[in-house]
């Protein structure tokens, strides 16, 4: 078995990352490794150009979409780094330290399968660990999206976490 060293965590700020954050923190405390954060907003110029089948980018102006981008990539830093802070917090009673560096958040703006694949091949990762959802009957059989994108095209190991049941 290899050693973790270096887990990437990422988070959709769900009920479900929660749990796997958990997850993340165990490994970590475990195998005395790191934590990096990433958290990838959709382009929702992309998404909705997509849907309305109307290029908004050429629209709207690019520049203006971008700053657009921009704002919501750093409300989502602050949004981000108050949750992971939080969840530390809560979790001091189970675990001897935080072991994620609060300074060192990944936030991206596009597509987040091919993010947070991107990331963890470039930054030399051991171990993804993501949430997933259960939508109901056919959720029970299948991954959520995001997950299942990961799990299927990430080279290096993917640990996903459902939300437990209450």
């Amino acid at each position: 078995m290899s050693k973790i060293t270096k887990i990437l965590y990422a988070t959709d700020l769900s009920a479900s990352a929660k749990a796997a954050f958990k997850w993340a923190m165990s490994l970590a405390e475990q195998y005395d490794a790191s934590i990096t954060v990433i958290h990838v907003i959709p382009d929702l110029t992309e998404e909705m150009s997509a849907s309305a089948g109307y290029d908004l980018a050429a629209h709207f102006g690019a520049d203006r979409l971008a700053e657009f981008n921009e704002e919501g990539r750093a409300n989502a830093f602050t949004a981000v780094r108050e949750r992971i802070q939080n969840v530390c917090t809560e979790m001091e009673k189970d675990f001897s330290k935080c072991r994620t560096n609060l300074n060192n958040i990944i936030i991206k703006v596009g597509h987040p399968v091919r993010n947070i694949i991107t990331a963890a091949e470039e930054g030399g990762y051991d171990i993804v660990v993501l949430g997933t959802h259960g939508h109901g009957l056919i959720g029970d059989l299948m991954l959520g999206s995001v997950a299942r994108g990961v799990v299927h095209k990430c080279s290096i190991p993917v640990l996903t976490v459902r939300l437990p049941p209450e």
